[in-house]
């Protein structure tokens, strides 16, 4: 049997991703062709990438590269940075008087060497595969299709003798040297394979060079004109795609964070409107819409500062950060009702979460800077903060994400000083009960707990507060829920209609919810996480010695925060089950906490609701939860009451 082996196909896109290499003009300058800073954004997005720089417009009496090679070797490492080259690419002239060609280009055959040696290094370059799997992969690289539904991929597999077992590793390998693309884990596209990359990249390209769409500045842009981007009968027949692609297209778009579908009632699929992050405006306006100069009557104003670093510790850039921002935090965008009352450019954007809190992102520097104006404004700081330093953490790689807290002190000029304190050293300084740490550009001593007043992590958990005036808040909360009630429909603006009172009771129940969901973040995250209990027979505390005893359980819904049964006719999420006293006597701390955090989130959550509860059910929920806070109450007072004798 013979044998193949699997090599790259040299191109700008479709190349292996861990070769790459980088063009700049000498006649600009290598600090105008941003040499270092490409050579950055590749080492985030791939650390282990092999990189050749190459200065264009090379040949006689052309510029020199001008570029410091060993201070990039001293930055990057000869494993990343290969080599230099300066080649001229112009094709050659004929000479009319000799008749012969001249100009051939100065370096290409060296740089197509260098290219080539490259590429054979690399761990998947060379792999030797039976012959039969080279002769397949041969057939789909040689087919004249742009892409193939991944069962015709398999029966080109079977032709050549290749079970579908070993024809997914092929798919596999074939996807790392960048032959094809093939999103095996992805439940959307991992059914269709597309053989020519160039052709995907060219028809995302066509929505992100769109002028049409980026002249009326609100990069917004409705499925009919994508779907025209994407079936142009001006173009070569090689770049239309398509009717029945359109829609893979789009959901890809969203998949991979680059546009969102806006709210519009009534409007099918056919004729919805997305917004392109890509293409929102460029510059920051006059008067951001929905965040005033100063904070409400009663809210209180947080800050900090996701500040971007790279290993050693210097600013990074998280390249198209906010677009990815624009696209996932969508769900809180004062748009979400109508999208006409989006705040958002391409550096900064306004937010608002259920329960009214206001938070305003830009872009300062590398860094991003989170706002938040609120009553309580932790929970939703807590919940931007974590969502930057997620996504810049998981999706550059070197990169990490200090959140930090800004300087206190006022300037002459009335500016802040732009000093940062992190967040985690402040926390450990409090720790060794030093009050005061010095700013690292004013050098004025600061208050580690006025700083930390930005810091949720710093901050009591609220949980307390509410369950020392645990009947008063209840009491509270269903004149809330009254009030509410009315505005199911109404998404942005609903929390104006309460007092500040009501305000800083919700914004704490939310926060206290929070905090409660984070604690529960261990190896079972993926199970069920909330549930109320009740005891089948309340009487069984009476009993002497009892050493187990029935119990009711309900499951909840973390995300609209009811019980799953509501959701059900079969009573779906409840289960009776028998609980040893030793177990339930060592839960009763935590059973007491989660049946009063739902207490509490039930009414907030009802509100919050398009579809409320039914009074009766909604009654019944209540009784249950009592049920369980004072169940767990008894078993906490000890032996006279919990058969403790």
């Amino acid at each position: 049997m013979g044998s193949g082996f699997i090599g790259p196909r040299i191109s700008c896109s479709s190349a292996p991703r861990r070769s790459i290499w980088w063009v700049w003009k000498p006649r600009e300058g290598s600090q105008q062709g941003f040499v270092k800073e490409w050579i950055k954004l590749v080492k985030h997005r791939e650390p282990e990438a092999k990189i050749i720089v190459v200065a264009t417009h090379g040949g006689p009496g052309a510029r020199q590269p001008d570029i410091d090679r060993q201070e990039i070797w001293d930055l990057f490492g000869r494993d990343t940075v290969i080599d230099f080259f300066h080649v001229q690419s112009r094709p050659p002239k004929l000479d009319k008087k000799t008749g012969k060609r001249t100009g051939t280009g100065t370096g290409i055959q060296k740089l197509r060497d260098t290219i080539a040696k490259v590429a054979a290094s690399l761990p998947e370059v060379g792999r030797s595969v039976p012959k039969h799997w080279q002769d397949a992969r041969e057939t789909l690289r040689n087919s004249k299709e742009a892409y193939l539904p991944l069962s015709k991929v398999f029966a080109i597999c079977k032709k050549h003798k290749i079970v579908e077992e070993d024809a997914r590793l092929l798919l596999r390998i074939c996807h790392r040297v960048g032959d094809l693309i093939h999103y095996e884990h992805d439940t959307l596209l991992k059914d269709i394979v597309v053989l020519k990359p160039d052709w995907l990249a060219t028809a995302m390209s066509f929505v992100l060079d769109d002028e049409e769409t980026r002249e009326q500045g609100h990069g917004l842009i409705s499925f009919d004109r994508l779907s025209k981007l994407w079936h142009d009968s001006k173009r070569p027949k090689e770049n239309r795609y398509p009717a029945k692609l359109h829609p893979i297209f789009l959901l890809l778009m969203e998949r991979f964070d680059l546009s969102y579908r806006v709210t519009e009632v009534g409007k099918s699929d056919d004729e919805s409107t997305s917004l392109i992050a890509q293409l929102v405006p460029d510059v920051r306006p006059e008067q951001i819409q929905g965040w005033a100069p100063a904070p409400a009557d009663g809210d209180e104003e947080q800050v900090q500062i996701c500040r971007i670093v790279d290993k050693n510790n210097q600013s990074a850039t998280a390249e198209g950060l906010f677009y990815q921002l624009i696209v996932r935090l969508h769900k809180y965008s004062l748009g979400r009702a109508d999208y006409t009352q989006s705040s958002h450019w391409q550096r900064g954007l306004v937010l608002e979460d259920d329960t009214g809190a206001r938070a305003f992102l830009e872009h300062v520097g590398n860094d991003v800077r989170i706002t938040v104006r609120s009553p309580y404004p932790e929970r939703f700081l807590a919940a931007l903060t974590y969502e930057v330093k997620w996504l810049v953490e998981g999706f550059w790689k070197g990169i990490r994400c200090e959140v930090t807290v800004p300087c206190l002190t006022e300037l002459p000029d009335g500016d802040r000083c732009i000093g940062l304190f992190e967040v985690n050293k402040l926390l450990e300084n409090k720790k060794r009960r030093r009050p005061e740490q010095p700013c690292p550009i004013c050098n004025q001593w600061q208050s580690i707990e006025e700083l930390l007043h930005n810091a949720p992590a710093s901050r009591p958990d609220p949980m307390q507060e509410l369950l020392a005036n645990f009947e008063e808040v209840k009491c509270e909360l269903a004149g809330v829920r009254h009030v509410l009630g009315t505005q199911h429909t109404q998404v942005i603006g609903r929390f104006d209609k309460l007092d500040a009172s009501s305000k800083v009771i919700v914004s704490k129940v939310e926060a206290a919810y929070t905090r409660l969901m984070r604690t529960l973040l261990d190896e079972a995250k993926e199970g069920p996480r909330l549930f109320s209990f009740e005891p089948v027979k309340p009487g069984f505390f009476n009993r002497p010695k009892w050493i187990s005893a029935k119990f009711k359980l309900t499951l909840w819904c973390e995300h609209s925060r009811r019980p799953l049964s509501f959701y059900s006719k079969e009573m779906a999420g409840v289960y009776t089950i028998d609980l040893p006293r030793e177990w339930l006597v060592k839960a009763a701390p935590f059973l007491k906490v989660l049946s009063s955090t739902l207490g509490l989130v039930l009414p907030v959550a009802d509100s919050l609701a398009e579809l409320a509860i039914p009074e009766a059910s909604y009654k019944g929920i209540e009784a249950q939860l009592a049920l369980g806070k004072s169940t767990a109450e008894s078993l906490l007072k000890g032996s006279e009451q919990a058969g403790e004798g």
